[in-house]
């Protein structure tokens, strides 16, 4: 596939509008892919991640239970490979960095091929890739080489996209982008926009295909879910379908955050998604933007729900995208066509000047430098954490997973379980009172975080009420505190006589 847009050869004319969109492409993508390399978190993923990655390495069960202290609510395939990588590299973090780069490359790549099966145009594909990395670089920016399993994901969901519009619904190529949505799907289970758009197109054309796809995909969905429960533990679908609280708030803050800085993106792809559904072999990027942008608006309210929940729209914006720059090629001079294509091409490019500037990465290099400070407070943190004995409760897993400290405490999940009634505050506030971490690390003081409202959603009050009485402060500096136990003293017996 790569050989097929290597072989798209551009006009002389072309060759400075590549330079300029590759110029912008760099600009964006210089910080993220910088900071992928450096030893920091980059989000609070990371470090639960890598402990997944950890316990597939040493053979523990990822499901052994829907609620514990330690849960995972992601399916396990990016898990295995990174494991299995990460024998060859012995760092499970960056394996899964150069993945999740090496997965938003690939989605530029089959985005180009997506756009070049669908208009022929060669300029309009070869500029959809460059176009997606750069979007999410800078409208995604903390999502860009984090250890994230959706840049993956995505992969397999857009080859199957690209097999799909390929194989023209034949049966071979049903069967093929069903599998490759399942595997999709095994990897993060997010993507479901993929697969339901393929569906409704099908049904619109045969349903009699329609069923072979839908029924076949079901099958190795189902398969899926039974080889994983037997290799990894039986609980894995009451993991998957764990509850989490819902705000429609946030879901509507969420779109917002995303479509607002890219409105022109946004507008030509509403605008080219009413052309195609008019035309049969267009029509599933048309049902694909509406079904992304239904069901990524309904799971950005979800308690933990990050931007990547949007990915698949924007996804479809790019390559609705790619065939708008196609079809105005097409137009005659003069009209409705006022600028040539190399022009609307250049526009659509700068316009990501727009989310670069709302997240505050326009001096890419600067903010680089800063994030290179960020590593030596990393760095210092870990050295402290790791000379504490025993056991540590970390907000930042990434931070006690390179302290050597073991997996003990998911702060999100566990907090979660906690307000649902799942689990049990008190059989964590009593390993506290014990002393059985050496250390507690925290992004901010107790005080602070027992004086937020809503509730802390990292560490329920109980627990953090107890930090504040069983430990000190013991190292701090501007990206958190860490807390190492009190040691007694005759101003503490009054409040210990009371009880807690």
């Amino acid at each position: 596939m790569i050989g097929q847009i290597c072989r798209m050869e551009l006009k002389p004319r072309s060759v400075l509008l590549v330079a300029f969109c590759a110029a912008i492409l760099f600009w964006t993508a210089a910080y993220p892919f910088g900071r992928a390399f450096l030893l920091t978190q980059i989000n609070p993923d990371e470090g639960w991640n890598v402990y997944n990655a950890q316990k597939v390495a040493e053979h523990q069960p990822l499901y052994p239970s829907a609620y514990a202290w330690t849960a995972l609510n992601y399916p396990a395939l990016s898990f295995h490979l990174v494991a299995a990588l990460g024998r060859l590299t012995s760092d499970y973090l960056f394996t899964a960095r150069i993945l999740s780069l090496s997965g938003l490359c690939l989605n530029g790549v089959l985005a180009g091929l997506i756009v070049w099966q669908t208009t022929r145009v060669k300029l309009a594909a070869w500029l959809a890739g460059p176009f997606l990395v750069a979007i999410f670089c800078a409208n995604a920016t903390d999502y860009v080489g984090m250890n994230d399993p959706q840049m993956l994901a995505q992969v397999f969901s857009l080859a199957g996209l690209y097999v799909y519009l390929r194989g023209n619904r034949r049966g071979w190529a049903l069967d093929l982008t069903a599998l490759l949505f399942v595997l999709g799907g095994n990897i993060k289970h997010n993507v479901i926009e993929f697969p339901l758009a393929v569906l409704l197109d099908l049904l619109f054309c045969s349903p009699r295909r329609a069923l072979r796809f839908g029924v076949g995909g079901a099958l190795m969905a189902g398969l899926s879910v039974v080889l994983t429960s037997r290799i990894d533990g039986a609980a894995y679908f009451a993991c998957l379908l764990a509850p989490r609280g819902y705000s429609t708030t946030q879901a509507i803050l969420q779109v917002r955050d995303v479509f607002l800085p890219i409105l022109l993106p946004t507008a030509a792809a509403w605008w080219m998604a009413c052309s195609c559904w008019k035309n049969p072999s267009r029509r599933v990027l048309a049902l694909l933007l509406i079904c992304a942008l239904a069901i990524d608006t309904y799971f950005s309210g979800g308690s933990g729900v990050s931007i990547n929940a949007m990915f698949g729209s924007t996804l479809a914006i790019v390559l609705l995208n790619g065939v708008f720059w196609a079809e105005f090629s097409r137009l005659p001079l003069g009209g409705l066509r006022v600028l040539p294509l190399s022009a609307v091409c250049a526009v659509f490019f700068l316009c990501l000047a727009i989310p670069m500037k709302c997240s505050y990465h326009v001096r890419t290099m600067r903010i680089l430098q800063t994030r290179r400070n960020d590593e030596l407070r990393f760095t210092a943190e870990r050295d402290y954490l790791r000379q504490q004995h025993g056991a540590a409760l970390c907000e930042s897993l990434l931070l006690c997973y390179y302290a050597g400290k073991p997996y003990l405490y998911d702060p999100f999940n566990a907090t979660r379980f906690i307000g649902q009634g799942r689990l049990d505050a008190n059989l964590m506030v009593d390993r506290v009172r014990n002393h059985e971490f050496g250390a507690v690390q925290l992004y901010g003081s107790v005080e602070e975080r027992l004086g937020e409202s809503p509730a802390d959603e990292y560490f329920a009050s109980p627990i953090l009420r107890a930090i504040q009485l069983y430990y000190r402060p013991g190292f701090k500096d501007q990206d958190g505190i860490i807390y190492i136990p009190r040691t007694w003293d005759a101003q503490m017996r009054p409040k210990l006589a009371k009880g807690y």
